[in-house]
């Protein structure tokens, strides 16, 4: 997994691959984060937070790309 990880964000530097790096950095990113996620809720009495918490990291992730499109 580790080495499918590295391949995935090396492409993206590599020049001629007309790959956006910031796209593979933006998931590690976002993966980490709903990762994170279900491991902190993943108790009985937590788990109420899951769905609200991956809302709310949907809406700032659109929230940013709003503002990288209109800046």
């Amino acid at each position: 997994m580790l080495v499918l990880l590295a391949i995935n964000l090396g492409i993206g530097f590599l020049p001629g691959f007309n790959i956006a790096w910031q796209a593979h950095v933006g998931g590690l990113i976002g993966g980490v984060l709903v990762g994170l996620i279900f491991v902190e809720t993943r108790q009985v009495q937590r788990r109420r937070w899951q769905l609200p918490l991956l809302v709310a990291l949907c809406v700032v992730f659109v929230a940013l790309s709003l503002i990288h499109f209109f800046v």
